[in-house]
């Protein structure tokens, strides 16, 4: 697959969930190109805006400190991640705000591709940069914010 076919597959699946809307839980199928590569869930610190000084040391991610680092390495943790997110997704029916302090990142890397998701759960946005470059984003729900809080305090406990 070209890279530009990947990463119009890529941005797809990451915009839309698979729900068959009778309640039931969003799932990843097998073959999503999301799986591939790697992925790593992060906690920010959404109290610190970009532009603001940086604590010595301090890891950004598009501005934003880094205060936890979370590898997500078995596909089927990846599954359950990606499935809250794309839940969020289609789920959303939050009245958006325009604070956008994002307190969750996800970095999916594969094929030459970074592709980053900004989480506020605060005003219900989130933002995707590819490759470095801002490409918009959208809203979610506040229903994936349990399933990244818990991987990341299993995370932090060492697994």
């Amino acid at each position: 697959m070209s890279r530009p076919a990947l990463l119009t597959t890529i941005l797809l699946s990451t915009s839309v969930g698979c729900s068959n809307n009778t309640g039931s839980v969003t799932t990843v199928a097998e073959d999503d190109p999301r799986l591939k590569g790697t992925c790593t869930l992060y906690r920010l610190n959404g109290d610190r805006y970009p532009g603001e000084p940086v604590p010595e040391g301090a890891e950004l991610l598009h501005g934003w400190e880094i205060l936890q680092t979370c590898p997500v390495d078995p596909i089927s943790e990846r599954r359950t991640l990606l499935a809250a997110f794309d839940e969020g997704i289609t789920t959303s029916n939050e009245l958006l705000i325009d604070c956008f302090n994002p307190r969750h990142a996800i970095r999916l890397q594969g094929d030459g591709i970074t592709i980053d998701h900004l989480i506020c759960f605060q005003c219900s946005n989130y933002s995707t940069w590819i490759n470095g470059e801002s490409s918009g984003g959208g809203s979610t729900g506040q229903s994936p914010r349990e399933t990244f809080d818990r991987f990341l305090e299993t995370c932090a406990a060492g697994r």
